[in-house]
Protein backbone atom coordinates (compact mmCIF):
# COMPACT_ATOMS: atom_id res chain seq x y z
CA UNK A 1 0.00 0.00 0.00
CA UNK A 2 1.37 3.47 -0.94
CA UNK A 3 1.14 6.20 1.67
CA UNK A 4 -1.53 9.03 0.20
CA UNK A 5 -1.05 12.59 0.33
CA UNK A 6 -4.43 14.88 0.16
CA UNK A 7 -4.65 18.74 0.66
CA UNK A 8 -7.98 20.04 0.77
CA UNK A 9 -9.66 23.39 2.15
CA UNK A 10 -12.73 22.80 4.34
CA UNK A 11 -14.76 26.62 4.76
CA UNK A 12 -15.37 25.41 8.50
CA UNK A 13 -13.08 24.32 10.51
CA UNK A 14 -10.88 25.54 13.61
CA UNK A 15 -7.73 26.45 13.22
CA UNK A 16 -4.59 24.15 14.99
CA UNK A 17 -3.97 20.37 14.90
CA UNK A 18 -6.07 18.15 14.91
CA UNK A 19 -6.24 13.72 14.77
CA UNK A 20 -9.18 11.31 13.93
CA UNK A 21 -9.47 8.27 13.55
CA UNK A 22 -11.73 6.48 10.33
CA UNK A 23 -12.21 3.04 10.08
CA UNK A 24 -8.62 2.11 11.14
CA UNK A 25 -6.55 4.96 9.09
CA UNK A 26 -5.53 8.15 11.17
CA UNK A 27 -6.53 11.45 9.91
CA UNK A 28 -3.96 14.23 10.81
CA UNK A 29 -5.05 17.75 10.03
CA UNK A 30 -2.48 20.60 10.33
CA UNK A 31 -3.74 23.46 9.68
CA UNK A 32 -1.99 27.11 8.21
CA UNK A 33 -3.11 30.36 9.43
CA UNK A 34 -6.42 31.68 8.00
CA UNK A 35 -6.34 32.42 4.35
CA UNK A 36 -9.73 34.19 3.34
CA UNK A 37 -11.47 31.82 6.56
CA UNK A 38 -10.43 29.22 4.44
CA UNK A 39 -7.64 26.59 6.33
CA UNK A 40 -5.85 23.61 4.76
CA UNK A 41 -5.29 20.16 6.37
CA UNK A 42 -3.27 17.01 5.22
CA UNK A 43 -4.76 13.40 5.07
CA UNK A 44 -1.48 11.17 5.52
CA UNK A 45 -2.33 7.03 5.91
CA UNK A 46 0.60 5.20 6.63
CA UNK A 47 1.40 1.82 5.09
CA UNK A 48 -0.51 -1.38 6.76
CA UNK A 49 0.65 -2.19 10.23
CA UNK A 50 4.10 -1.25 8.94
CA UNK A 51 5.45 2.66 9.41
CA UNK A 52 8.74 1.37 7.76
CA UNK A 53 7.54 0.02 4.61
CA UNK A 54 9.93 1.61 2.06
CA UNK A 55 8.85 1.58 -2.22
CA UNK A 56 9.70 -1.84 -3.24
CA UNK A 57 11.78 -0.67 -6.23
CA UNK A 58 14.70 1.14 -4.02
CA UNK A 59 14.97 -1.95 -2.06
CA UNK A 60 18.21 -4.09 -2.26
CA UNK A 61 17.06 -7.65 -3.92
CA UNK A 62 19.99 -9.35 -2.53
CA UNK A 63 19.47 -7.88 1.24
CA UNK A 64 16.21 -7.28 1.38
CA UNK A 65 17.02 -3.74 2.35
CA UNK A 66 19.38 -5.12 5.38
CA UNK A 67 22.90 -3.97 4.14
CA UNK A 68 24.30 -7.26 5.09
CA UNK A 69 23.79 -11.02 3.52
CA UNK A 70 25.03 -14.48 5.08
CA UNK A 71 28.76 -14.85 4.67
CA UNK A 72 29.86 -16.79 1.68
CA UNK A 73 32.81 -18.54 3.22
CA UNK A 74 30.98 -20.06 6.38
CA UNK A 75 27.27 -19.65 5.62
CA UNK A 76 26.38 -17.65 8.84
CA UNK A 77 27.82 -20.30 11.09
CA UNK A 78 31.11 -17.60 12.23
CA UNK A 79 33.54 -20.49 12.03
CA UNK A 80 35.60 -22.21 9.27
CA UNK A 81 34.07 -25.90 8.61
CA UNK A 82 37.43 -27.21 7.03
CA UNK A 83 40.46 -26.51 6.93
CA UNK A 84 41.62 -23.76 4.21
CA UNK A 85 44.94 -22.44 2.58
CA UNK A 86 46.99 -25.47 3.61
CA UNK A 87 46.06 -25.22 7.34
CA UNK A 88 46.84 -21.57 7.43
CA UNK A 89 42.51 -21.19 8.43
CA UNK A 90 41.60 -24.41 10.97
CA UNK A 91 38.72 -25.92 10.74
CA UNK A 92 36.90 -24.64 14.06
CA UNK A 93 38.47 -20.82 14.02
CA UNK A 94 36.49 -18.24 13.36
CA UNK A 95 35.64 -18.15 9.80
CA UNK A 96 38.56 -16.77 7.73
CA UNK A 97 36.46 -13.96 5.91
CA UNK A 98 33.91 -12.68 7.92
CA UNK A 99 36.13 -13.06 10.91
CA UNK A 100 33.13 -15.10 13.32
CA UNK A 101 30.55 -12.15 12.67
CA UNK A 102 28.37 -14.51 10.36
CA UNK A 103 27.23 -11.68 8.25
CA UNK A 104 29.10 -9.71 5.18
CA UNK A 105 28.44 -6.35 3.62
CA UNK A 106 26.13 -6.34 0.31
CA UNK A 107 28.08 -6.07 -2.69
CA UNK A 108 24.80 -5.40 -4.62
CA UNK A 109 24.07 -1.88 -2.11
CA UNK A 110 27.52 -1.66 -0.61
CA UNK A 111 25.84 -2.09 2.73
CA UNK A 112 22.89 0.72 2.21
CA UNK A 113 20.08 -1.33 1.99
CA UNK A 114 18.94 0.03 -1.27
CA UNK A 115 19.92 0.84 -5.03
CA UNK A 116 20.11 4.39 -6.88
CA UNK A 117 21.69 6.32 -4.33
CA UNK A 118 24.56 7.83 -4.12
CA UNK A 119 26.38 5.06 -3.21
CA UNK A 120 25.18 2.96 -5.73
CA UNK A 121 26.82 1.12 -8.35
CA UNK A 122 23.78 0.97 -10.03
CA UNK A 123 23.13 3.74 -12.55
CA UNK A 124 19.19 3.47 -12.14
Amino acid sequence: MVPALCLSSPRTTPSGIGKEDHTNSKLIRVFQGPLNNKYRFLIAKAAKGNRNTKPNSVICAECDGNGAVLCSQCKGSGVNSVDIFDGQFKAGDSCWLCGGRKEMLCGNCNGAGFVGGFLSTHDQ
